[in-house]
């Protein structure tokens, strides 16, 4: 009489029972809680799988790994966050089988929702010891705000992250903190706590900069949650870690700065160029100014390279962006635009001054050459088309257009000369 009551049974299961397929991740079958927990119903919910409802599963990759473990291990338990319709994320602990069914493999996953789960949590931060051990040991500085009086708890390395003595702000409130938040972040940063706040996510995350007692900002990483809620299930107390994090900003700062440059040349590349570009571009269409638009080629560099070897050819073209850029004044700009080829900005140039400029670099290097190492001087000499806005267009890929045109006809009418659009020789 009992052999069929599982399936009745599970249905009515205060967790979430869902049927997955282990190849793809996609959800195949639900209980009602499965599908309330998430504010779907049980056709929403077919459609979505582990990708589209676990915040912490992030690639087809990272499933994969996952499903090769469940199938060796049979069972696995998973902490993460799951996602609501509503965008929303609560915290769960789902412990997955791999089962089988006439003849066909597939998943069946327990997730618990854990947001009502506070007790333990609750008991961790009230334990003296742990709270001593964070606020001393810890390289994080330990914040707990009491939401009902706004007071703010701060740790002796909070203070000496930002450069004060442990007495110096005596009574610290969320205003203490909040003022010192930079004002570019400020107002993602309060929409991110704010947003917590409310429930709609399981914690607080943010990254964001903060000043310190010297006036200069520290970058940091703040992550927190609320930890006790009143009988209406407000929050009323939240506590959290905030990290140094300059050291890593400044890294990454740096290698993103290395990205946008040569290596040869240290001259901004053709990726960054563009972006320079669409500024000076927007900045000339505000103020109503011209802008001259150079592309420089070196010629026969081909040659330079099979007579003297590729180091020559190396030092011929750091020489060049030297000497250009020992010409340039207020925001003009030089980039290598890839090869022997650069792009020269003169914004405010006329295109007249933008013929006369070009041709003194042209003389100079003429005249003066490039100093190889351990094949002396060598006669070098580059040509260059001129377009100029508004003139000859408004847009990059316009203005790039006819100063390569006018590139490509010095270069046939013998090199070693500047053409300006259509036909204009700068240089005899």
């Amino acid at each position: 009489m009992t052999r069929n009551l599982i399936g009745p049974l599970l249905s009515q299961s205060s967790d979430g029972i869902y049927v997955i397929d282990p190849e793809s991740g996609r959800i195949l079958d639900a209980n009602q809680a499965g599908c309330a927990v998430l504010g779907m119903t049980l056709s929403e919910l077919l459609g979505e799988s582990v990708l589209s409802l676990n915040e912490d599963v992030k690639s087809g990759g990272q499933w994969s790994d996952i499903a090769r473990v469940i199938r060796e291990q049979r069972s696995f338990t998973f902490v993460g966050r799951h996602r609501r319709r509503d965008g929303s994320d609560f915290p769960v602990e789902v412990v997955t089988d791999l089962v089988e069914h006439d003849g066909q493999d597939y998943f069946l996953s327990v997730a618990r929702d854990l947001s009502g789960h506070q007790r333990h949590s609750q008991h961790l931060l009230d334990n003296d010891l742990i709270r001593t051990l964070l606020m001393n040991e810890s390289s994080d500085g330990l914040w707990d705000w009491n939401l009902e009086d706004n007071s703010l708890f701060l740790s002796p390395q909070w203070f000496r992250m930002l450069g004060y003595g442990p007495q110096e702000i005596a009574t610290p409130t969320l205003k203490t903190w909040s003022e010192a938040v930079h004002p570019e972040d400020k107002s993602r940063v309060m929409a991110t706590l704010s947003g917590h706040l409310k429930g709609n996510t399981s914690r607080y995350s943010a990254k964001y900069r903060l000043r310190s007692r010297d006036g200069e900002y520290i970058w940091v990483r703040d992550r927190g949650m609320v930890a006790a809620r009143n009988n209406a299930g407000e929050p009323i107390r939240m506590i959290g870690l905030v990290l140094d994090i300059s050291e890593a900003e400044q890294r990454a700062a740096q290698l993103m700065e290395q990205a946008r440059r040569d290596y040869l040349t240290q001259l901004y590349n053709r990726r960054a160029g563009y972006e320079q570009f669409e500024a000076q571009l927007a900045q000339c269409r505000d103020k109503q100014l011209a802008m001259p638009v150079v592309m420089l080629d070196i010629d026969h560099f081909k040659q330079v390279n099979d007579a003297n070897g590729h180091l020559a050819g190396d030092q011929v073209i750091c020489q060049l962006a030297a000497l250009v850029s020992a010409h340039l004044k207020g925001d003009e700009q030089l980039f290598r635009w890839g090869g022997e080829e650069f792009l020269l900005l003169l914004p405010g140039l006329s295109p007249e001054q933008a013929c006369e400029r070009v041709e003194s670099m042209r003389r100079a290097l003429q005249e003066q050459g490039c100093d190889i190492e351990g094949s002396g001087r060598l006669a070098v000499t580059f040509s260059a088309g001129i377009s100029a806005y508004p003139q000859d267009g408004e847009s990059i890929r316009e203005l790039v257009h006819v100063a390569d045109a006018a590139l490509y006809r010095a270069k046939h009418a013998g090199r070693n000369r500047v053409i300006m659009g259509e036909s204009q020789l700068c240089s005899a």
